[in-house]
Order: C-alpha cells, then sequence, then structure tokens
C-alpha cells in the first residue's frame, strides 16, 4: 500500500490518489507525448492578421498594375502626338526627295494628291506621260552631271483659315480636273514650309529655296501644295 504524499490518504501500489479534497488528486498527468498541461499548452497564432497582410499584398499589386497601364497609355498619347507634330514635316521631306529621285515619281504624286484623285490619275494617260517626262528629265540631269541635293527643311508660319479654305478650293479643282466625286473637302491644319535645294552643275555650285504649304486633309493626312502661303491664297482664295 502507498500513501499521498500530498493529503495522506492510503491507494493501492501503482495507483493513484483518489481523495476528491486532495490538491493533487485532478491533476491531469504528465504524458511524453504531451508534456504540457492543458493551462500550460501554447495559444494557436490567429489566421486573421495572415488574412490582412495578404489582402494589402493584394491591394499593393493592383496599384502597381494600375499605375505602369497608365504610364503605358499616356507614354501612348506622347508619342502618338509626336508623331502627328511631326508628320507634316515627313510629308515635305517625301516630297522633297522625291522631287530628284528617279524612281520616286509615284511618292511625289501621292504627297501632292488626295488618294482618290491619285487612283484615278494612275489609271489615265497623263500618269504614263508625265512619268516618262519625269524620268528623262532625270536622265538629263545625270548626263549633263547636275546634282541636286535638299537641306535645311523649316516649318515656317501656320496658315490662316483664308489660306486653309484656299487649300480646300485647290483639292477640289484637282478632284475636278479627274472627274472624281469627293464631297465636304476640309482641310484642318496647315504649315508653310521652307527647304534649300543646293544645285550643283560642273563644279559650280548655286542654291535656291523652295517653299510650300504642308495641309492636313480629312481622311486623307498630310498632303504637299506646290505653293508658298500667299501664292495659293492669290490662286485659290
Amino acid at each position: 500500500m502507498a500513501f499521498c504524499k500530498y493529503c495522506g490518504t492510503q491507494y493501492p501500489d501503482g495507483g493513484a490518489c483518489t481523495n476528491p479534497a486532495c490538491p493533487a488528486a485532478n491533476q491531469a498527468p504528465v504524458s511524453e507525448e504531451n508534456p504540457f498541461t492543458q493551462s500550460e499548452q501554447p495559444a494557436k497564432k490567429s489566421s486573421k492578421g495572415v488574412y490582412i497582410a495578404l489582402a494589402l499584398v493584394v491591394l499593393l499589386i493592383i496599384a502597381a498594375v494600375i499605375v505602369i497601364v497608365l504610364l503605358i497609355n499616356n507614354k501612348k498619347k506622347e508619342d502618338e502626338k509626336k508623331k502627328e507634330q511631326n508628320s507634316h514635316k515627313a510629308a515635305v521631306e517625301t516630297y522633297a526627295e522625291a522631287m530628284y529621285e528617279e524612281e520616286a515619281f509615284s511618292d511625289l504624286m501621292k504627297v501632292t494628291m488626295l488618294e482618290d484623285v491619285f487612283k484615278e490619275y494612275k489609271k489615265s494617260d497623263d500618269y504614263d506621260d508625265n512619268k516618262d517626262d519625269y524620268k528623262d528629265m532625270m536622265e538629263d540631269r545625270e548626263d549633263n552631271d547636275i546634282e541636286i541635293t535638299v537641306s535645311n527643311i523649316k516649318k515656317g508660319d501656320k496658315l490662316s483659315d483664308d489660306e486653309l479654305e484656299a487649300a480646300e478650293e485647290y483639292f477640289d479643282d484637282q478632284a475636278y480636273d479627274y472627274d472624281v466625286d469627293v464631297d465636304d473637302i476640309k482641310v484642318t491644319e496647315g504649315y508653310e514650309y521652307s527647304f534649300k535645294c543646293k544645285y550643283k552643275d560642273d563644279g559650280d555650285t548655286e542654291s535656291y529655296k523652295e517653299t510650300v504649304c504642308a495641309v492636313k486633309v480629312k481622311g486623307d493626312g498630310w498632303k504637299i501644295i506646290s505653293y508658298d502661303a500667299e501664292d495659293l491664297y492669290d490662286y485659290y482664295g
């Protein structure tokens, strides 16, 4: 027989104190599998904080994506605006270079004619005749060792409303010449441009300035009129 060391209650060998009044009678036995009593178990971590952290990460990712998309869209708009600003100069460059290149007759006509007018013009006998004349002129220039180069393309004044209306009359006459029905020709913007041509003949070099108008035709883009603004208005205003 054994006696409880806390209350003195007698109990069989190998047993345990069963006295309800004993302070140690209701203690949970310590086991190897669970070294902690119920009161000593470590507290479980709350999952609420984890969810909040994940939500914040998701919000940050969404915000970053929105910022990136806005930056990309702004860059596209800036590029488009810059392209639009440079497109009238590009039209002048095409015109200036095509004036003195043997194989550029078609490019020269495209940049000076409305699209529908050019299509009809290309079907006409005028196109082939003018192309042959242009080719002969280029060959004659080469035979006589004449070299013409273009430089210093500069944008001048913006065309006035009256000059824009004159440009509309210019293209209206162009369409009439080739029996093309073009309704409501609208020129929305225009600039006067100048460029320098260097003319070299048998070692002698001279230079002269060409002035043209670059105008934006609704539905056709930027076109070149081979007049300066004053002559354009005098002839078609």
